[in-house]
């Protein structure tokens, strides 16, 4: 069991650990090679579930490919901070087997087992960075002429597109010379960021991403 469940499962501390949400906010900001598969973990376990098979749905999901940590140090981070609780499960008494003098009095190792369960900051976090609304909020914050840039990388990634065929097709549009010079990669960057996008040997637009062409229709 990972350290952080262990100190929450004993009770180390004399009070329960106050978190907040800019903590929280913190950790999924921290390392965005990262926010997209936290974010998973955070949906794994809106429901209370064994940590081992919330583990084992993140490993088989989509976002893993984009994180150098395993599922186990991305709870931990979640843990840390508030995101994610550790809940106990009761453990049976082991049977010890009698007549063996080798074995009296000694009782094998059990792994602790315990749930896994996403905090109220948690649920917060999801609400906030929800793909489309992050989408929103990107548009919001950059040049008026980005917006129909994001709708064509979107449009070209529905079937797949290499980032060659972005680049072509973005190939000497103003928006990209003015107010400043910028690249494709920029809003292949960004939109994979926002869970616009995924690669999967090509770029292509995810659920989230077909909700984001609908806010530029």
């Amino acid at each position: 069991m990972n350290s952080t469940a262990d100190q929450q499962l004993a009770g180390a501390a004399p009070e329960a650990p106050s978190f907040t949400y800019e903590e929280v906010k913190g950790a999924l900001e921290a390392n965005h090679a990262n926010t997209l598969v936290l974010l998973d973990c955070l949906r794994q376990a809106m429901e209370p579930r064994p940590f081992r098979e919330a583990e084992e749905a993140v490993a088989g999901g989509a976002y893993m490919g984009v994180t150098m940590q395993t599922p186990h140090a991305l709870y931990d981070i979640l843990l840390a901070h508030g995101a994610v609780e550790a809940i106990a499960v009761p453990e049976e008494a082991p049977e010890v087997a009698t007549g063996d003098a080798d074995s009296e009095g000694v009782l094998p190792d059990q792994p602790v087992d315990y749930l896994l369960a996403t905090t109220e900051l948690g649920r917060r976090a999801l609400e906030e960075f929800e793909p489309t609304k992050r989408f929103a909020e990107l548009l919001a914050a950059e040049p008026k002429a980005y917006g129909p840039v994001y709708g064509q990388v979107l449009d070209l990634c529905i079937d797949g597109a290499s980032k060659d065929v972005i680049e072509t097709a973005l190939q000497g549009q103003e928006a990209l010379q003015f107010p400043k010079q910028i690249y494709p990669g920029y809003f292949i960057s960004k939109l994979e960021t926002i869970d616009g996008i995924s690669w999967d040997g090509l770029w292509r637009t995810t659920e989230p991403g077909q909700r984001m062409r609908a806010l530029l229709a």
